[in-house]
């Protein structure tokens, strides 16, 4: 391959990249677009069954009124804030999910196109996956303090939540007063909490993935100071290795993210192979 075409190559390459970062951002964007849709909606059909059950079970109460009154206004915020979703997506014509991934699926099988017609040596192709081994250790820790302080969040959550419904539940009488509501608002937020805690399994996700940021950060210092396995290896040699042993932490660590969501039993035997593999390849 000539010069010039290399470096129309290179080129292209950089302007697919860019254009899957474009086409990424707008899945995220797409994604919490839904989500927040989702919300309201929730929300907007809780407010009405509360204010339903409320109302038929103690009609013309005081607090049921309150109630009411409250739910109302939710349900009112809620649907006005869901049809505004719905109409600023349409107004800035977003394309739907499965086009949106498409079109990402399309660029990046474009890219990869690309970048297998710009090949290079093998030695230049590891010193450049050296170099975005960085960037990698820095996303795992990044991604396992962002899930350690939502977990830290809802367990405190849990605390407060707990002791409070135990204090105001010790506190309320026996007809259906404001106590009674905020108990069972508690009592609400509580199972919330619990409940996403129990599916996203936070603090597991926080600790596989500082636990494969320290493996690699382990390996690359041993390779930048030549001990350990990469004594008396030459460059070419332990750059090799190095990138193997990266790939075995990384596909772990893809791995160990589709497990979590498991049932417990396949959890437990897959950490325990993690765990033999980790100690293997280390």
């Amino acid at each position: 391959m000539s010069g010039e075409e290399s470096g129309a190559g290179r080129q292209l390459a950089r302007s697919l990249k860019r254009q899957a970062a474009e086409a990424e951002s707008l899945l995220i964007m797409r994604r919490r677009v839904k989500r927040w849709f989702w919300v309201f909606s929730v929300v907007l059909a809780s407010t009405v069954l509360v204010a339903s059950l409320a109302s038929a079970a103690a009609w013309g109460n005081e607090v049921v009124q309150k109630v009411d009154l409250i739910c109302g206004v939710l349900a009112v915020i809620s649907g006005v804030a869901a049809l505004g979703i719905k109409v600023w997506v349409r107004r800035r014509g977003m394309p739907g999910f499965e086009e949106t991934e498409a079109t990402l699926e399309r660029i990046r099988d474009d890219l990869r196109w690309t970048e297998a017609g710009n090949a290079v040596s093998s030695e230049l192709s590891q010193s450049l996956y050296k170099a975005d081994i960085t960037a990698h250790i820095s996303q795992y820790q990044d991604e396992s303090d962002k899930y350690r302080k939502v977990h830290n969040r809802l367990q405190s959550i849990i605390i407060i939540g707990s002791l409070s419904t135990t204090t105001v539940a010790a506190l309320q009488a026996g007809e259906m007063t404001l106590d009674k509501w905020i108990t069972v608002g508690l009592s609400f937020c509580v199972g919330l909490a619990a409940g996403f805690m129990g599916y996203f399994k936070f603090r597991e996700r926080s600790f596989y993935l500082q636990q494969t940021a320290d493996l690699i950060e382990q390996e690359v210092n041993a390779m930048t100071l030549g001990i350990g396995d990469y004594s008396g290896l030459t460059r070419t040699e332990a750059l090799a290795r190095l990138v193997e042993r990266v790939e075995v932490f990384r596909n772990e660590q893809r791995r160990r993210q589709q497990q979590l969501d498991q049932p417990v039993e396949e959890h437990v035997a897959g950490s325990a192979e993690w765990s033999r593999s980790s100690g293997a390849a280390s």
